[in-house]
Order: structure tokens, then sequence, then C-alpha cells
């Protein structure tokens, strides 16, 4: 290769080089600033979706077809302003405006056994929590799924970790659940699976269960009221 040519090559790359920063630049100054309830597309991801929080360097975006729990976390280099999904060509709004508070308590599962609905109902009241006047942040607890074993007898190395009565049968039980703080301007959504031990207390003679492992948590999402 020429002296002449060896040089135009390194200009040519040099240009190259250049060009490809201001494409790469132009993309991310098109993905900063978004808010909440943009429709966007993700890079590598087929499908739409919508911003539904902001997190640090980056986008909560929930994907078509999925619910918010279901949304995940991207960088804002991996996120530009895109098609709507589908589903929320109608009244996207509305969709919204549901996400913007803390859902309900359910109902307990409906046609579960009084037992289950017993140990759901102190799960929640150890994990709920009210706002202390004055102030914001109050916590509600729903169930997404519950799965409870049958009763074994009590063990001597359940004294390590719970106080139960020792006559009574204790439960081991699975549970999907979602924590929702609800501040003055913001919601935010926690998901967990954990593993509970669920038991008559020795000491009230009532239901109780305490979480013994499996906590393992969902991306927290922060949605603007």
């Amino acid at each position: 290769m020429t002296h002449s040519a060896i040089k135009f090559s390194a200009v040519l790359s040099t240009y190259a080089l250049a060009l490809g920063g201001l494409f790469l630049s132009v993309s991310a100054d098109a993905a900063e600033n978004l808010a909440v309830g943009t429709c966007v597309s993700v890079r590598g991801q087929q499908s739409p979706g919508r911003i539904v929080a902001l997190s640090r360097g980056g986008y909560v975006v929930q994907g078509q077809g999925k619910t918010p729990s279901e949304a995940l976390n991207w960088a804002t280099t991996s996120v530009e302003p895109g098609p709507c999904p589908a589903e929320a060509a109608a009244g996207a709004s509305g969709q919204l405006a549901q996400t913007r508070s803390c859902p309900g308590v359910d109902d307990d599962g409906g046609g579960a056994s009084a037992l289950e609905k017993s140990f759901r109902a102190v799960i929640r009241q150890n994990y709920s929590r009210a706002a202390a006047p004055g102030f914001d942040g109050a916590v509600t607890v729903n169930f997404q799924s519950f799965v409870m074993s049958g009763g074994r007898p009590w063990r001597e190395i359940d004294a390590i970790n719970i106080a139960a009565d020792q006559t009574k049968p204790v439960y081991l039980a699975k549970a999907t659940l979602t924590y929702c703080t609800d501040y003055r301007s913001a919601i935010e959504l926690r998901r967990q699976s954990a593993n509970f031990t669920c038991f008559t207390s020795e000491a009230t003679g009532a239901a109780d269960c305490t979480m013994t492992g499996g906590g393992r948590d969902e991306p927290t999402q922060r949605i603007s009221k």
C-alpha cells in the first residue's frame, strides 16, 4: 500500500469513528429525560413497552403483555421513544392512573381454607404498616401466590426459630407477595418470593408465621403520582 493510500485510509477511519460517535451521542441524547408513561422500544427486545418508573441511569419499562411487577430496569442507552404497546392503545392514561395508587387488599384467596386465610392474614399484619400521623409511607401487602404444605409435628429444632405450641402442627408455605409503599408524590412496588414457617403461637394460641428464607426480591418500581 502506498503512503497516500495509508494516509487516506487513516483519514477515512477517523471520519468513521467521529460519525459513529455522533450517532451514539444522538441515540443517547434521544433517550434522556423521558417521562413516566412514554412509549418506548428497548434495544434487543421485539415488543414495545412503556416507562412505568425512573431509575438511576435508566428506566423501568413494562413490556407489551407484561404486568407492572414484570417490568424491567434498562440503561438509558438501551431505551428510545417508540410505538405504544398494543394493549395500551385505548385508554392508556386510565391504565397508568390505576398503577399510581396502591391496590386494595385482596380477599386472601377466596376459596382458600380458613387455616390458610389465617396465615395470610398474620403475614399481612406482620409486614403492613400504617403511616405515622402527619407522615406518608403506609405499606400494604398483597399475595400473588400462597402454597402451603400439610402440617407436620413440631420438632426440637423448631425451637431455634419459632415459639410454637409443641402440640400443634407446623406448616411450611411458599409465597409471592407485593409490598406497596404509598408516598405523597409516588408509590413504590416491591415483589418478593419467600418461605414461611407457620404455627400456633405458644404465647397467644393464635396463628403466627415467620419468614425463614428464600427472600428473593425483584427490583423496586417507583411510580410518580
